[in-house]
């Protein structure tokens, strides 16, 4: 990955634009929102990811330039099984985008796909996608498991999955090569896991204390190194070509140290630092 071509991969994660999200459980203003998005405009950076599931307010892209396109992820239930249905939920969850382009369409939930029902409401989401409401169709995951099943039995544009400094499943699963050969699009998330890579006051919080002493020496290493938590997650990922990278930040600062990162000459005096406990590298266990 060159470094003149980053900013085009770039996607701004929204779920704290709309509600607290994170291990900073921080929710961005109004005003910041429009510093972010302004920003990233004029970087050339022009992709933002959202949810249903991320809104408590319908206005927070009411008044969103018109160039940003929009990846969004959707939990259908078997109603969604009627084209009319699934028309008519779509249409209620784009408004919210202000007529946007919607670039993908995700499955946020996979559990849905793995009965018939699951295969009714692809084939919906495939004749609204040829009807031009969408241009890819695609899946948020995770872990890898799923993946066997489900590439097997449909067709997708895109997959969204967690890479960072402690997870790399996509890749030592085989799936990140195997996802490339078949021309499927990946995008990584939680690079910085929810802010966990990168702010040490989490390690107070009770749920993470077990693993103090863990990120106290990695926090460490980087101070003693001069490089930033944030550049170092960066550059983690230039060993690997992912098409897209979903950054989430708390305020237009965070973006503009990602836009203006430096690459690491010596990378490799950074002890690597990973973890397979899915009880730390997957949110969904958090307590």
């Amino acid at each position: 990955m060159r470094k003149v071509n980053f900013n085009k991969k770039l996607i701004i994660g929204s779920a704290n634009f709309a509600k607290k999200y994170g291990t900073d459980v921080i929710k961005i203003n109004q005003n910041e929102i429009t510093k972010i998005l302004n920003f990233a405009k004029k970087n050339k950076i022009n992709k933002i990811d959202s949810a249903e599931s991320y809104f408590n307010k319908k206005d927070i892209f009411k008044n969103i330039d018109k160039s940003f396109q929009i990846t969004t992820k959707i939990i259908p239930d078997h109603k969604w099984i009627s084209l009319d249905y699934c028309q008519k939920k779509l249409d209620e969850h784009f408004k919210l985008f202000n007529g946007n382009k919607i670039q993908s369409l995700l499955f946020h939930d996979y559990r849905i796909l793995l009965n018939n029902k699951g295969l009714k409401i692809y084939k919906n989401l495939e004749n609204l996608k040829k009807k031009n409401y969408f241009k890819n169709i695609g899946l948020s995951i995770y872990d890898t498991k799923p993946l066997e099943y489900l590439i097997s039995n449909y067709n997708f544009d895109v997959v969204q999955c967690p890479f960072n400094i402690l997870d790399k499943r996509i890749l030592h699963s085989g799936w990140f090569d195997r996802l490339k050969v078949r021309g499927i699009e990946i995008h990584a998330r939680s690079i910085f896991l929810q802010g966990l890579l990168v702010n040490e006051a989490v390690y107070k919080k009770k749920y993470f204390k077990r693993w103090k002493k863990n990120f106290s020496k990695w926090f460490q290493m980087l101070k003693s190194n001069n490089i930033s938590p944030i550049n170092y997650c960066l550059n983690d990922l230039f060993d690997h070509d992912f098409d897209k990278i979903i950054i989430g930040i708390n305020n237009c600062d965070n973006l503009k140290e990602i836009v203006n990162f430096k690459r690491i000459k010596n990378k490799e005096k950074i002890k690597k630092f990973e973890i397979d406990d899915l009880k730390l590298i997957d949110p969904r266990n958090w307590k």
